[in-house]
């Protein structure tokens, strides 16, 4: 066993400890508790229930063009309303696309208007994936999957940091929020990377450990999540 000694800490906010309905129609639940094991870091894009504003990666230049409005994907431009499904219901209302896009990016960034860039998938402009590693080789195979929680920000946070205003982090579906800032520290630092343990405490839990005893498995850092005190810890193995 490994000594964890605690190095940092960053606010953090995950799902409710009970689930209620969110303010947009999907529901809300609990962060799942365990230990896990980073997966991948990437920009997240939904091909699910997400898949309006989170169908395009974080970034993907924009323009509108006409008053239609278009993304660059693989290299060259097409209609918003081409990119999937769901905005393909629309396809006969480009004005109301249009109009439902400007008005997100006004209420994000009111100084910048006219969207240059997609800054509205609402895993922000980088997530973190993990598995449950249920036969401990710290390899996703067998029946692991990705988990359905994420560490990610969200676009108004985004918003927020870009326009160095002060916010509080709301509430998830169950994933982990960050700030946008923390989570590029906790990236560039090492604590998060792809092979690293990340510890889901349960919701009562309402201290820190300061020096837990864990199989670290020879990593580095752990992020340790308590989600009822909403905050991360982060611990160099000794």
């Amino acid at each position: 066993m490994n000594t964890l000694v605690k190095i940092k800490e960053y606010d953090a906010h995950g799902g409710p400890s009970n689930v209620k309905m969110g303010g947009d129609g999907h529901s809300q639940t609990s962060t799942t508790t365990g230990r896990f094991v980073i997966k991948s870091i990437e920009k997240h894009v939904s091909y699910g229930r997400y898949a309006m504003w989170s169908g395009i990666a974080w970034g993907t230049e924009v323009k509108i063009s006409g008053n239609i409005v278009m993304v660059k994907q693989l290299g060259s431009w097409k209609k918003l309303t081409d990119v999937n499904a769901q905005w393909g219901k629309y396809k006969n209302d480009q004005k109301g696309v249009t109009d439902a896009v400007l008005k997100y990016q006004r209420d994000l960034y009111p100084n910048s208007p006219i969207p240059t860039k997609w800054l509205f998938n609402d895993f922000g402009h980088i997530s973190v994936k993990y598995f449950k590693d249920t036969n401990n080789d710290r390899k996703m195979n067998g029946k692991e999957y990705i988990m359905g929680d994420f560490i990610h920000t969200t676009p108004p946070d985004e918003a927020a940091t870009a326009g160095g205003r002060i916010f509080q982090l709301a509430e998830s579906h169950g994933c982990i929020h960050v700030r946008p800032n923390d989570i590029d520290t906790m990236i560039g630092n090492g604590y998060l990377k792809k092979g690293n343990t990340i510890e889901v405490h349960p919701y009562n839990k309402k201290m820190i450990e300061a020096s837990p005893k864990r199989n670290a498995a020879g990593t580095q850092f752990e992020v340790h999540f308590y989600p009822g005190l909403y905050k991360i810890a982060v611990y160099k193995t000794m």
